[in-house]
């Protein structure tokens, strides 16, 4: 069966806190950015759907500890409208962030359908949830909301809580270094698996790739949605995400990783979040990542022509 790219823009900022001068965070602008500098060019989607980007709260406002989770939640339910209607229409759904809340809509839209795993590439287990902190930004609660634990306004939209199952989801890219190893802990005695950076170090990328497709296959669910978090790379390579972390993937490294993630037909859709333009002023980094995205997703569709 063949299956055609529908890409989706996504551009929502609510799951971050803005600058400490005030000023909102750029995040929502890459889809706009990655367009402008030839990307849907490059993969030739079948459709492009554009969402409006909701407008970021004058005041501070926490629904049940989640930043901006009512508008978010609103959001998601449009945003699982239109990866619904890409499934539907057989096509591989590519959600361009935006921030890492994109992913809750992703994953509601998948709960609607049946039972489905997640492939979850960050820096961070996005696993705050209100047993662990009291108030937080909805881009660090992402994971813990789509697999169900934390504010009722975010983790139960339509009654469909969780969304993916903890033991269904790998959560591959957070640091050893990260200061808060508790929450990945958390995560894990939760049944998801983490696997962090510096499994590269120690196995090789290949070795890695092989393990990520393993779970993949050896998962029974209907399918996979990847969700890539630009700050996956290391901060070297990736300054332009609002928190950047050392010891991350190399370009070749995630090169390597996608196509393998990809060339599974397990696959059905994927998100790309946090890469913000306006850290990036000579769009030389976002240029970059476009060149690595084209490349992997030529697998997408090289798979799909020749089923």
């Amino acid at each position: 069966m063949r299956r055609t790219i529908c890409i989706i823009h996504a551009p929502i900022n609510l799951g971050l806190r803005k600058h400490p001068d005030g000023k909102e965070r750029g995040c929502g602008k890459l889809p706009e950015v990655l367009e402008q500098i030839g990307f849907h060019d490059s993969v030739k989607p079948h459709d492009v759907i554009k969402l409006s980007q909701p407008v970021y709260p004058a005041i501070e406002q926490y629904d049940d500890g989640a930043l901006n989770g009512r508008p978010i939640a609103s959001f998601s339910i449009t945003l699982a409208d239109e990866v619904e209607k890409a499934l539907e229409r057989q096509g591989f759904p590519l959600v361009l962030g935006g921030d890492c809340s994109v992913l809750i809509g992703s994953t509601l839209a998948l709960k609607r359908k049946g039972r489905y795993g997640l492939i979850h590439l960050d820096a961070h287990p996005d696993y705050y949830n209100k047993l662990n902190k009291d108030k937080a930004a909805v881009a660090g609660m992402d994971l813990a909301i789509v697999s169900g634990k934390g504010t009722e306004v975010l983790t139960n939209l339509e009654n469909h809580r969780p969304y993916i199952r903890s033991r269904d989801v790998v959560s591959f890219g957070y640091r050893e270094a990260d200061p808060e190893q508790e929450i990945i802990q958390e995560a894990i005695a939760d049944g998801i698996t983490c696997w962090s950076a510096a499994r590269v170090q120690k196995l090789g990328i290949e070795q890695v790739a092989d393990d990520v497709l393993n779970f993949i296959n050896q998962t029974e669910v209907e399918g996979f949605w990847l969700h890539l978090d630009a700050d996956i790379l290391d901060a070297a390579i990736m300054p332009c995400v609002d928190c950047p972390e050392s010891e991350g993937l190399q370009w070749d490294e995630l090169t390597i990783l996608l196509n393998r993630i990809l060339s599974s037909p397990k696959v059905i859709g994927m998100d790309v979040t946090i890469l913000d333009p306006d850290l990036d002023i000579m769009h030389e980094v976002t240029r970059t990542f476009s060149a690595l995205l084209t490349k992997v997703l030529r697998v997408e569709v090289i798979r799909h022509e020749e089923a």
